[in-house]
């Protein structure tokens, strides 16, 4: 094997060796990112989130119902996952009836 050769082959195989390492660096933090997160999606399914977790969808829900009632698209997606929209819009008369407190 000539110089030039081993060099490059020892290069190579330093660039491998640094590249193992770094993989399992990253891994071992992702690992501990995940075990992070799963402690918390157990926290909001356990309940001592979830009340809040609720009242929250619950009012985003209300949002998109609203926005529904004026937006097709909207009431197509909330319709497509089995949401019904229903429109709570109050009802104006057509014309007021007049009292004599108001003529005066």
């Amino acid at each position: 094997m000539k110089s030039w050769q081993y060099k490059t082959a020892v290069i190579l195989g330093s660039a491998c060796l640094g590249l193992s390492i770094a993989i399992v660096v990253v891994s071992q933090s992702n690992m501990r990112i995940q075990g992070e997160i799963q402690g918390r999606q157990q926290q909001l399914n356990s309940g001592v989130l979830g009340s809040e977790a609720q009242q929250i969808t619950g009012n985003i829900l209300q949002d998109m119902g609203a926005t529904a009632a004026k937006n097709e698209k909207m009431r197509t997606l909330l319709t497509k996952y089995g949401y019904s929209v229903r429109s709570n819009e109050p009802t104006v008369p057509t014309k007021a009836p007049v009292t004599p407190e108001e003529e005066n």
